[in-house]
């Protein structure tokens, strides 16, 4: 999956709102130059820097409001030493959230271990599919991802799996 951000914040929260109410072209196939495109008949949200107040709570709300496939969060979640503030927000979309370990909650001191454990992650790097989409998350943060690595060994063997795989 392949999305584009302009810099300009004003455009990335127009963006994030429409998100999941607009048809998405997904690449699934390189071969030399060309690219198949094909139309995708669900929807992603995706939401950063959720935090714990008011806001959190209209997020979710939206989120759960349009019925996405998933809602991808992008880590920087409750901003406190715990996760539980975050956790009890999101209920309403838990069972349809995928998780990116933030800078906020990359150490034990910002409950890293409750983040990984509730979404039954064995590492902070991690990929799934769905339908015909394969999502792979990357921590950029707390592991490293330097050739040889264990999280670098784990997306050259991941990609090159699923660059073979017709269904993605």
């Amino acid at each position: 999956m392949l999305i584009l951000f302009k810099k300009d914040l004003i455009h990335n929260r127009l963006f994030l709102t429409s998100f999941s109410s607009v048809l998405f072209l997904f690449l699934v196939s390189f071969i030399g130059n060309a690219s198949q495109i094909v139309y995708a008949d669900f929807n992603f949200d995706a939401v950063g820097d959720w935090g714990c107040n008011s806001n959190t709570d209209d997020t979710v709300s939206n989120i759960d409001g349009r019925n996405p496939a998933r809602a991808l969060a992008l880590g920087d979640y409750s901003y406190q030493s715990t996760a539980t503030c975050w956790l009890n927000a999101i209920q309403p979309i838990d069972s349809i959230t995928r998780i990116n370990i933030g800078n906020h909650e990359d150490d034990d001191s910002e409950d890293y271990n409750t983040y990984k454990n509730h979404f039954g992650l064995g590492n902070p790097y991690y990929s799934y599919d769905y339908q015909n989409v394969h999502v792979l998350t990357m921590d950029s943060d707390r592991g490293s991802y330097a050739s040889g690595s264990s999280q670098y060994n784990f997306v050259i063997n991941d990609l090159q799996t699923k660059s073979k795989d017709p269904n993605i």
